[in-house]
């Protein structure tokens, strides 16, 4: 498993180019960091596009996410 975390701008600027490569408008992107350390785990970066209809792109946006260790908020 790969130990390289990405920041939270580092995630804001994977999914702006997917959105850019794919031509899909949103307004804006946001980024935070939520620790579940009450739970025993780690923390995850979320990224919330505004603006936009997820439709069929969802999956292929959200796997991008998952690939490079963050999540999307729907």
């Amino acid at each position: 498993m790969d130990t390289q975390r990405v920041t939270p701008n580092e995630a804001k600027r994977i999914i702006k180019s997917e959105l850019d490569r794919r031509n899909l408008p949103y307004t804006k992107l946001t980024a935070r960091t939520i620790g579940f350390s009450d739970l025993a785990r780690a923390s995850c970066i979320f990224v919330r596009i505004h603006g936009w209809h997820p439709a069929p792109a969802w999956d292929d946006i959200r796997a991008v996410a998952v690939t490079n260790g963050f999540r999307i908020e729907s």
